[in-house]
């Protein structure tokens, strides 16, 4: 296994653009007044945001704040490396 350098994880965490990711993840989304929302991958609610200058979402009902790889762990259920290797296959950094 390679070694995952704290930058990489860095870069994987902070420059995956959120709304790619959701829509890479086939998460339903709801764009109104230029906000985005989407289901909650832990809760299922829809009270949710994007906020793209710190590269977050939040759920505000359980609230939880995901960035990239918290959020396909949580939509897809998978293990961190799991879901960095997701990340890497499919939108990774520079793409």
């Amino acid at each position: 296994m390679k070694r995952l350098s704290p930058e990489y994880l860095q870069a994987l965490r902070n420059d995956v653009d959120l709304r790619a990711l959701i829509a890479d993840l086939y998460v339903p989304v709801t764009i109104s007044a230029r906000r985005w929302t989407f289901a909650c991958p832990l809760c299922r609610e829809s009270d949710t945001g994007i906020h793209p200058q710190v590269n977050l979402a939040r759920c505000f009902r359980c609230e939880r704040n995901f960035n990239a790889i918290d959020l396909v762990m949580a939509e897809r259920g998978c293990t961190f490396l799991e879901a960095v290797a997701y990340l890497e296959s499919r939108l990774a950094p520079g793409e």
